[in-house]
């Protein structure tokens, strides 16, 4: 009996492979990609830009480089890190005036002028107590702390950067010129601000809802700045997050 090779066709008396049929590599068998292989290398490309986004923790004492791409205040601002991610930072030393503060506005303003879309180096100090980093930023050279304390737009936060001697000098330099803040003849420091203007029973400041704010993190920050408890009513499903159907929500 003539047993014909799978795939061959006769001529004469031998016996060929028909040309699509490709002949099997016994040393390396070749084949489809297995769809479990295949799958993994996709998984291996697109890791990178994943964890990109996620960026690694911040920690106190790192430094990096990023673009301000939001500011909430005189003193807060969100930047995305040139490696990926974006962390809220909280000016190290300073304290701004709040919105409903004399100059409170002109802080923001001020910020956004130094930084808004701007590259910029932070200097991670701390971890605040909601989760915002506490860092230095510099911007062209120059320290956004130093700017704004030195314009009158925001006080040395003494009680948290005691040790912070040049703040303390720019501070009595724009004191003494009467720059910004500094015009009104008893300004209240925003700590102070603060606590007369917290808890349940306040009523130094009137009730705030989510129209009053432009964005979720302005909003953030003022339901922040009067916790513990929710005295606005801010947080209507008790998620920590302030008025989150505003712009920039979570």
């Amino acid at each position: 009996m003539e047993v014909i090779p799978f795939g061959a066709e006769r001529f004469g008396a031998s016996w060929t492979l028909r040309g699509d049929v490709q002949p099997i590599d016994t040393q390396n068998r070749r084949g489809p990609m297995p769809v479990c292989y295949l799958f993994a290398a996709l998984l291996l490309f697109a890791a990178p830009s994943t964890f990109a986004q996620q960026g690694a923790p911040v920690e106190p004492g790192q430094t990096f480089s990023g673009l301000v791409v939001d500011v909430t205040d005189g003193d807060t601002f969100d930047v995305r890190r040139s490696i990926g991610g974006a962390v809220t930072i909280r000016l190290h030393g300073v304290d701004a005036p709040e919105s409903a503060q004399s100059y409170g506005t002109a802080a923001t303003r001020a910020a956004r002028q130094y930084v808004g879309g701007e590259s910029v180096r932070v200097a991670v100090e701390e971890i605040g107590r909601y989760g915002r980093a506490v860092a230095r930023v510099e911007v062209q050279g120059g320290d956004l702390g130093a700017l704004l304390i030195g314009d009158g737009l925001a006080w040395w936060y003494r009680e948290y950067a005691p040790n912070e001697t040049e703040y303390a000098r720019l501070q009595r330099q724009a004191r003494n010129a009467q720059r910004g803040l500094w015009s009104q003849r008893n300004p209240v420091p925003p700590w102070t601000w603060r606590d007369r203007t917290s808890g349940p029973g306040e009523t130094s400041t009137r009730d705030r809802d989510c129209s009053d704010f432009d964005t979720q993190p302005e909003a953030q920050r003022f339901f922040e700045s009067r916790q513990p408890g929710d005295p606005h009513g801010l947080d209507g499903n008790n998620d920590g997050e302030a008025c989150e159907s505003l712009p920039g929500g979570p």
